[in-house]
């Protein structure tokens, strides 16, 4: 803890020099002014713990000087010395400066200045200890509702994420179902086609398990979009951004899945796919990012358009959760481009 410090003011020098050989071995340390003015521009350069005024002064009086310093500097202890005793006065005093302690002229030493200074002394103390340690307390609070507030968050979350993956699950057997079903499947080697999309779907659905509980980060584009690419065993090439990138806040490890996953079950194993992303501010100062990939120059049988299909729909819709969605697009009948899009908070 620093020293302890008290500012003494009076105009008469006779008194000053006679509080500075009274606390010259005291551990405090002192200040002294001559004048209200000198006191301010004390107060103004120095924390002063302890103020000990005179009343009657020429321009700046005591109960004026005392005024501003509650006012401006409310912790520091207010001190009247003075040989002015009236008693209306001194109430005055009393109520508008809210003085710890009234000395009166002529004072002793021993018996009342130095205790006097010495109890409002331990009073600041008191005072600055009690404020630190509510302080203290109102932190560990504040630390403790941001602690019970991430746990009910997660609870929700949680909860959020079950409820979804039920619907995942009824949007799975569907699929599975009316694939089963279909025509095109049955009457090309229906054994072998509906493997795959079991085998399909079972990869999508695991992975999404496995990814759970969801985690919310921030992430520069670049490393993004480096994380993708890795994931996708190098498989995919992202061209850069032109103008202006935004940083995102999200479900990071989902978005990367999903083209791990895309990337997986597009026939043409050893090509590198391009993807043209773009990014653009909302109106709700969300971001919206397009990753666009390139299929145009691919040749894809029936039953692997049925299986980009069958992904990109499971895909999307379990990425709704964390808005994200999968898109499949054609021209003139032919797959052309796969669309993911993620609107995600700017960070």
């Amino acid at each position: 803890m620093s020293e302890n410090t008290v500012l003494f003011v009076d105009d008469e020098v006779s008194v000053l020099r006679a509080i500075k050989r009274a606390v010259m071995d005291e551990k405090f340390v002192s200040f002294f002014a001559n004048s209200g003015e000198e006191a301010l521009t004390v107060l103004g350069k120095n924390k002063i713990d302890v103020i000990v005024t005179d009343m009657r002064m020429p321009g700046m009086d005591g109960l004026k000087l005392l005024k501003i310093v509650k006012e401006k500097y409310p912790k520091t202890v207010r001190v009247v010395l003075s040989g002015y005793t009236q008693l209306s006065q001194m109430l005055v005093t009393i109520n508008q400066g809210e003085i710890f302690k009234f000395i009166t002229k002529p004072w002793t030493t021993e018996n009342e200045l130095l205790p006097v200074i010495k109890q409002s002394i331990d009073y600041y103390n008191l005072q600055t200890e009690r404020d630190s340690l509510n302080e203290k307390l109102t932190a560990k609070n504040a630390a403790y509702q941001r602690i019970f507030k991430t746990i009910e968050d997660k609870k929700i979350q949680e909860r959020e994420e079950l409820r979804h993956l039920y619907k995942i699950s009824v949007l799975l057997f569907s699929l599975l179902r009316r694939n089963i079903g279909s025509k095109d499947i049955i009457e090309q080697d229906n054994n072998k086609e509906q493997s795959k999309i079991f085998h399909m779907a079972e990869v999508i659905y695991l992975t999404y398990l496995g990814h759970l509980p969801a985690v919310v980060d921030s992430k520069p584009l670049a490393k993004l979009i480096d994380d993708i690419v890795t994931n996708c065993d190098n498989r995919i090439s992202i061209e850069p951004v032109e103008g202006e990138t935004f940083n995102t806040k999200g479900n990071h490890k989902y978005l990367t899945i999903v083209f791990k996953i895309l990337i997986h079950i597009l026939p043409h194993k050893r090509e590198t796919f391009n993807c043209r992303l773009s990014q653009n501010k909302q109106e709700d100062e969300m971001i919206r990012s397009v990753f666009s990939i390139d299929l145009s120059s691919c040749q894809f049988s029936i039953h692997d358009e049925n299986q980009i299909k069958i992904a990109a729909a499971l895909l999307s819709k379990i990425g709704a959760f964390y808005d994200i969605n999968v898109a499949a697009e054609y021209a003139e009948q032919k797959l052309n481009q796969i669309y993911v899009e993620w609107i995600t908070e700017k960070n």
